[in-house]
């Protein structure tokens, strides 16, 4: 096979390359894929990739570093490390290593979220585990009206949120760092509209299982919690959400399909009501759904 050259050569094997690769989850878009790293590789954004045409030659060196991040990406390192950035829930946020990666599975979350916090007047939202903060950045940006917290125990991460936050003009949303709960306000405690969290909630013995882009470049502590069955966290977050809660406020819990069952049981002997799951038309992701009883 000749070298490839033109533009629309480059995307065909950089499709094929990801699609033989078995490092990557198998859901994912690898034809959007190619054209983000094709893009990065000769810096343009996508709009300007689509106006040099299919039959455009990038000169060799930007060949080269394109079919470089195709091979990394094949590998395993995921995409955002290897573009900076990732689209959002509409936002454009800058990625690093070091925290969880943000996935447009977690939008599902923020949608859910954001229906419960529109209905409300003065909403206040709560995520833990935030991260660097991409459903707690999202959600205030769709609710401007809204006050929202995100927490997290790695201070790094928290910082990358605040920046992100500041590029991106949302004042609305105060990033902090702490276990769970523990940096939040007390005033809050008890006028919480919502509280959403993707918590680790993998087994330990599961973790080999997943796939490279996973468990080769997520921090450990984003994956699992260690207990037994990987929801030692998930029942920490359902007991203390009851305390922070207003009546009627929503848990909302982002999980893998075969969690939903064991999770619907912890909140249900937590007390709360109304339990149930919301998927979205591409089952990437589920999340439970829970209640706080009126009165």
């Amino acid at each position: 096979m000749s070298e490839p050259k033109q533009i629309k050569e480059l995307l065909q094997v950089g499709q094929r390359v990801l699609e033989d690769s078995t490092h990557v989850f198998e859901d994912h878009d690898n034809e959007d894929a190619v054209r983000q790293l094709l893009a990065a590789a000769l810096r343009v954004t996508d709009d300007e990739l689509d106006e040099l045409g299919a039959g455009h030659e990038p000169v060799r060196r930007d060949r080269e570093r394109y079919l470089a991040l195709v091979a990394r990406r094949a590998a395993g390192e995921p995409l955002p490390f290897l573009t900076g950035r990732i689209d959002f829930y509409g936002l454009d946020l800058q990625v690093k290593p070091g925290a969880f990666v943000p996935r447009p599975s977690s939008e599902l979350t923020v949608e859910r979220a954001v229906k419960r916090l529109k209905r409300r007047g003065d909403p206040i939202a709560v995520d833990v585990c935030t991260g660097a903060g991409p459903i707690a950045l999202a959600i205030a940006d769709a609710v401007p009206m809204s006050h929202v917290w995100g927490t997290d125990i790695a201070a790094e991460a928290i910082r990358h949120g605040r920046s992100n936050a500041r590029r991106l003009g949302i004042g609305n949303v105060r990033l902090v760092a702490g276990d769970l709960y523990d940096a939040l306000p007390k005033r809050i405690k008890g006028r919480v509209d919502v509280v959403t969290a993707h918590v680790p909630y993998v087994p330990s013995d599961e973790l080999e299982d997943l796939p490279s882009e996973v468990k080769e470049f997520e921090p450990l502590y984003t994956l699992t919690d260690h207990s037994f069955d990987g929801l030692g966290l998930m029942r920490a977050v359902a007991v203390e959400a009851v305390e922070w809660l207003a009546p009627g406020g929503w848990l909302l819990l982002e999980m893998s399909e075969d969690m939903t069952g064991k999770v619907k049981k912890i909140c249900a002997r937590v007390g709360f009501e109304e339990i149930g799951v919301a998927d979205d038309e591409f089952d990437l992701s589920v999340v439970v759904e829970a209640r706080k009883p009126r009165r």
